[in-house]
């Protein structure tokens, strides 16, 4: 069962750091190099300097591993960070907009026993790159620092631990930053035993799913395993987390569309024929293929080049029961399988070990376009979002879903509290 516990974290001293607003940062794995430039002239402790950005070439890797280090040990020693005295759980709520909608997204931060993904409590509902475990790793061995959390989800349909916190979280938030992407961040403290000991006790016989954080947990267990035997009570023994109910009205997933390059031979007959054995193609154009995907049932997806656009109507689930005999109904019914299976697959003849040679991903339709436009990329390939109870589902049958199959918005900022890793 999952087993979860409340944690003495370390934060920014208001008394050093006036603005929050300077310090914080998008997840590492969002950081560009120009992200990273703006982050570090906005103050001399800003959290990048701790997470980095994410793995890129041309970097010097390994001094910016030991600067890390170098940075933490200089502000901890000059109180720019300050560490709760009492184990403490952290209510955190993300108020954003979509449109002309305005969501709250509740969870709260705590520390999870890590265990095997899929092989417990914990279960993962996407693969993993090899190359950003690597990175994250050296850079734990290094800080012995657990800087970014984990995004959980749990299932509690009568919402009885967000009732149990929302009177907390009546109260002035004991801090809260606005992020370069309007999104509001409120964090509350609560560290009365009963109130964590309640907590705990709704969630111990839970599943918890990973919603994004892949790579940091299965680094954080990888890290666990390199020590040998530890104590049980040893802090690597935990992951921080941000758990969210899966029920809750707040949590939004977005679409997370292909950008395809590097392929030489790519003719648009030749793509048009192929999809046409297990797509309805109908032509629509720029300005409408967002449209046109939006109102179509699930198994839709846009085609889009710098010359045409098409909506392209998945007609055949008897293929990818034959693509995928041991796969569940569950899985064979996404998107994103489709998407990965049949167009990228068959249709373009990517195999699965060469998708990091030829496909990148996007959030904005708009912005793939544009790359397309721009001759950065052959053609786009837009799709729908993947919905909770799908990620649900798949997860809970314990199958894991392609790179990239969800992106639940907003993301978890960097640098509000983290945990400790010595002993």
């Amino acid at each position: 069962m999952a087993e979860i516990k409340a944690f003495r974290g370390i934060r920014y001293n208001p008394e050093k750091v006036e603005s929050l607003a300077d310090v914080v940062t998008q997840p590492y794995d969002q950081i560009t190099d120009r992200m990273e430039r703006a982050y570090k002239d906005r103050s001399p402790y800003n959290f990048v300097r701790l997470v980095l950005t994410k793995y890129a070439e041309g970097h010097d890797r390994q001094k910016e591993y030991a600067d890390a280090r170098r940075f933490y040990d200089e502000w901890s020693r000059t109180e720019v960070f300050t560490q709760d005295l009492k184990e403490t759980i952290y209510p955190y709520w993300q108020e954003f907009s979509i449109g002309d909608t305005r969501y709250t997204r509740k969870g709260f931060m705590c520390l999870v026993r890590l265990e095997e993904l899929g092989k417990g409590s914990i279960l993962p509902h996407e693969k993993t790159l090899s190359k950003p475990k690597a990175d994250r790793l050296n850079l734990l061995r290094i800080t012995e620092k657990d800087f970014e959390p984990v995004f959980m989800l749990y299932t509690d349909a009568k919402h009885a631990v967000n009732k149990a916190l929302d009177k907390h979280c009546a109260q002035e938030p004991v801090f809260q930053v606005k992020d370069e992407r309007e999104v509001t961040h409120k964090v509350w403290s609560i560290d009365t035993a009963a109130v964590i000991n309640k907590i705990t006790d709704a969630l111990k016989d839970s599943i918890f799913v990973i919603a994004d954080g892949h790579h940091r947990y299965e680094t954080a267990y990888n890290y666990r395993n390199e020590l040998g035997e530890i104590n049980p009570g040893h802090p690597a023994n935990y992951k921080m987390i941000t758990l969210v109910n899966i029920e809750d009205p707040g949590l939004v997933i977005l679409p997370t569309h292909r950008l395809i390059m590097n392929l030489p031979d790519l003719n648009l007959e030749e793509f048009l024929t192929k999809t046409n054995k297990y797509f309805d193609i109908k032509k629509t154009d720029r300005a409408a293929i967002v449209h046109d995907m939006e109102t179509k049932e699930p198994g839709t997806f846009g085609f889009y080049s710098a010359i045409t656009a098409y909506t392209l109507r998945f007609r055949s689930a008897a293929a990818m029961k034959k693509l995928l005999p041991d796969r569940s109904d569950a899985y064979r019914g996404l998107d994103v399988a489709i998407l990965h299976n049949v167009l990228i697959e068959k249709v373009l003849g990517i195999e699965p070990d060469k998708i990091e040679d030829h496909v990148r991903y996007e959030r904005g339709a708009e912005e793939t376009m544009k790359r397309v436009d721009s001759g950065e990329f052959q053609i786009a390939l837009l799709m729908n979002p993947t919905k909770p109870e799908q990620v649900k589902e798949v997860a809970g049958n314990r199958e894991r879903m392609p790179q990239k199959s969800t992106d639940f918005f907003p993301k978890l900022v960097s640098g509000l509290v983290f945990h400790d890793l010595t002993p």
